[in-house]
């Protein structure tokens, strides 16, 4: 017989079973070595064509008329990309499991993620360990036109056909076409590539029954559940891989800031990538300016990112289709749902089905990757998901069915956010009747703490709301979700979106022209504007509200309101002026005996009763604002607690003032970025100061700086900066001192603080020593302690007036 080709390839160990020989008998009969026979079997090596026709005559095939030289090993592999950037983790992955002995591999993700890509890339760098083929077959689990997917047994017959073209006819009935199917991969080093698979169940039916090859699956369906597999589950790229991908699919022609930028507006979706870069390269005459005008309009991004069947609307649409109505409606709701995130209380709303349905649906989109939860109970749409389901609502749904979805949910928060503020503000009556109002007999919160956990998860849904339900004309709604809103302003860390949310409820009050919604957004607006500093501004809102409130009747909250006039005083250093107002604010509360509103007031005054030196009625103040405490009020119990502990400093005790704030860091929850843990981590560096204890002062005042820094409260940070110096000072860092103390008094300028500003002169004085500048610090800061009335005065100008 001639001498078969380079390429030629033989089933060696199918032959010698089938003529019932041990590798050891056929090795001794053609002369070859066991070595040799075994590396052929395990496909090591290739037979060359003198060892071939040894083997050949040993197993007496040639006289017999059969066929042993095979034609050429299959090699299906798609060409792998050549400008394939990024995923080296994932690629990492998938070959290290493969050293181990790995023989099932699944790689899944949402359409255009590139899983097709990655397993492709794969399959190249492992094909030379599986020498007798590397199939791929498109099992168009997802696809626009259905007609295209193949059934079980044009598969298993395509399999069979390529690895055995001349064999015998194929049978007929399934389940033998399955036994070939297994005969034909039995003893065969192949890598079969199933791309595009429907979901676990097929790839199952096509796993080979013995463990001598590779499966690498992929899927827009979770592969988990496949027995002995490793998964691969795919995400949108990192933005440093992204940059790398669209640099070599733009030919250069993005510079790494433009790249961010493109990658950003395409949500790293490797598809939306590519497609965004292929767009630039067919036309020359773009500026990536062009590009990334056209992908910021976001009515017209995934027509942008469309070329027919490749684009990502078509991806989407062959996912989507595969979605029974009822996953197919919450896709679409969840599309058009304001805010970024969802769970599923908000999903059984915008479905208008029960909570344990929808929480089932939910996971459901995501093991088909259409949705993505980063943390527990939580669900999220990819954007460009999120653009697709939003046009599929508009296209498949009635304006009012979606207008009904968008006022279920706006309800659903309503009811959350009024519990959790009526949790947190238990003696503001306006929250506690919101609650009330708009009560969906489902859970509350358990305390305070899990409320502003709640809300501080939920604060971005919250505020897109708002917007939402005042753009669909929810005036009603919208106004008392941003009243609602504004509860949590003091405990948040961010007050942007509360400027936002009012700033929508300003606007729904002067187009309704509605006089009792105004006086309690011009009291939510004063609040912001005083923790900006903005005083002027502030005093203005808050005494129209106060203004209006009492015309309306609002007395209790009139109060509460000219309270914030108090501690705007008070930040000012107009101590006298903040007790005045404070005493009016409280005879108000009383009138009307509102005995929470009244334990606040009380408490509220104590600081400008302290910088007084009026220690006597700041005991009273506070053991009366306890006595009147509603039994849940936790947080104001605390702060009663640690003006105590002010005044046990103040009284010559600084060691039990330093226990009493330890105690309520440890209630507020240790030390987050709140303000009422930045006013205690302050008021604990003043205890360490005094207890000869600089360095640990230091670090206590430090990390209040930053929190005052991070909440945006100039207030506070203008306390925390002076007494820092004087920790730093007193440590020996005088330059460190200095600076803190100086920046505490341009900020104390620039908010009108004659308190804070006398304050940094006085720090000044004492860390420069005995010079002019110190002298003059020393003036300065005597006449504004005698301006603001306080104590420290005296001293102060008796020092100065020394020769």
């Amino acid at each position: 017989m001639p001498d078969p080709g380079p390429a030629a390839r033989i089933d060696l160990r199918r032959l010698r079973t089938r003529a019932m020989m041990t590798q050891e008998e056929l090795a001794f009969k053609a002369g070859v070595g066991i070595r040799t026979i075994r590396d052929i079997e395990s496909g090591r090596t290739r037979p060359q064509p003198r060892t071939l026709r040894l083997l050949v005559q040993a197993l007496g095939l040639d006289a017999a008329g059969g066929d042993p030289v095979l034609p050429a090993a299959p090699r299906e592999l798609p060409r792998s990309l050549a400008g394939f950037a990024g995923r080296e983790a994932a690629l990492a992955s998938l070959l290290a499991a493969v050293d181990d002995g790995v023989e099932v591999v699944a790689v899944h993700g949402m359409a255009g993620v590139g899983k097709t890509s990655l397993a492709v890339r794969a399959a190249h760098v492992l094909a030379d360990r599986y020498p007798d083929g590397q199939l791929f077959v498109d099992l168009h689990g997802f696809s626009d036109a259905p007609g295209l997917r193949p059934g079980l047994a044009s598969v298993l017959t395509r399999v069979v056909r390529s690895l055995d073209p001349g064999g015998r006819a194929r049978p007929e009935d399934v389940d033998e076409l399955a036994a070939a199917y297994r005969s034909a991969l039995a003893g065969r080093r192949v890598l079969l590539l199933l791309d595009n698979a429907v979901d676990a169940a097929q790839v199952e039916a096509l796993l080979p029954g013995t463990p001598d090859g590779l499966v690498i699956a992929t899927s827009r369906r979770d592969l988990s559940a496949l027995p002995d597999t490793h998964s691969v589950p795919l995400e949108p790229p990192p933005m440093r891989e992204a940059v790398a991908m669209l640099g070599l699919a733009a030919g250069g022609r993005f510079t790494a800031a433009e790249a961010v930028a493109v990658a950003e507006r395409c949500g790293r979706l490797p598809l939306a990538m590519g497609l965004a870069a292929a767009r630039l390269r067919s036309r020359p005459q773009w500026r990536v300016e062009d590009l990334l005008e056209r992908l910021a309009d976001e009515d017209r991004l995934l027509d942008e990112l469309d070329m027919g069947h490749r684009g990502v609307a078509a991806a989407l649409h062959a996912s989507s289709r595969e979605l029974d109505p009822d996953h197919r409606l919450l896709l679409r709701r969840m599309g058009i749902a304001p805010g970024d995130d969802a769970d599923a209380h908000a999903a059984a709303a915008l479905t208008g089905t029960g909570e344990e349905r929808a929480s089932a649906m939910l996971e459901d989109l995501v093991d088909v990757h259409l949705a993505e939860t980063r943390s527990p109970g939580r669900y999220r749409l990819h954007d460009l998901v999120r653009h697709f389901a939003a046009r599929l609502a508009e296209a498949e749904e009635p304006a009012a069915e979606r207008r009904a979805a968008l006022l279920r949910l706006v309800h659903l928060h309503l009811h959350f956010t009024y519990r959790a503020a009526a949790r947190l503000h238990p003696n503001k009556r306006r929250y506690r009747d919101g609650a009330a109002l708009h009560d969906l007999a489902l859970p509350g919160f358990a305390d305070q703490t899990e409320a502003l956990a709640w809300f501080q998860t939920e604060r971005g849904n919250l505020a897109a709301a708002v917007a939402a339900a005042a753009a669909a004309g929810f005036d009603e709604e919208a106004w008392h979700l941003a009243t609602a809103f504004n509860a949590f302003f003091v405990h948040d860390s961010d007050i942007a979106p509360h400027a936002e949310v009012n700033a929508v409820a300003s606007a729904v009050a002067r187009r309704t022209g509605d006089r009792r919604k105004e006086a309690y957004t011009l009291g939510d607006t004063g609040r912001q504007l005083l923790a900006a500093g903005r005083n002027r501004e502030a005093v203005d809102r808050l005494e129209r509200s106060v203004a209006l409130k009492r015309e309306l009747g609002e007395h209790a909250d009139a109060a509460l309101t000219l309270a914030n006039i108090g501690v705007l005083y008070r930040r000012s250093g107009r101590f006298a002026e903040s007790v005045a107002v404070h005493e009016a604010a409280l005879a108000l509360a009383e009138q009307v005996e509102d005995t929470a509103a009244a334990a606040l007031i009380r408490t509220n005054m104590v600081v400008p009763l302290l910088r007084l030196g009026r220690h006597d009625e700041v005991r009273r103040r506070l053991d009366a604002a306890e006595a009147r405490l509603d039994a849940g009020d936790d947080h104001n119990r605390v702060r009663i607690e640690s003006f105590r502990g002010v005044l046990a400093r103040e009284l010559g005790d600084p060691s039990r003032a330093a226990s009493v704030h330890l105690a309520a860091l440890e209630a507020y929850g240790g030390e987050g970025d709140t303000a009422d843990v930045t006013d205690t981590l302050i008021e604990l560096g003043q205890d360490l100061l005094r207890l000869g204890r600089p360095g640990e002062a230091a670090a206590r005042l430090d990390r209040a700086v930053h929190c005052a820094v991070k909440l945006v409260d100039p207030s506070l940070e203008r306390a925390a900066r002076n007494d820092l110096g004087r920790a730093l000072a007193a440590s020996g860092r005088i330059a460190e001192a200095v600076a803190q103390h100086e920046r505490a008094a341009a900020l104390a300028r620039s908010h009108e603080d004659a308190y804070e500003l006398a304050r940094a002169h006085h720090g000044l004085a004492d860390a420069l020593g005995d010079t002019d500048a110190a002298r003059h610090h020393l003036r300065e800061a005597a006449a504004g302690y005698t301006a603001c009335g306080v104590p420290e005065a005296g001293p102060l100008t008796a020092r100065a007036d020394r020769p």
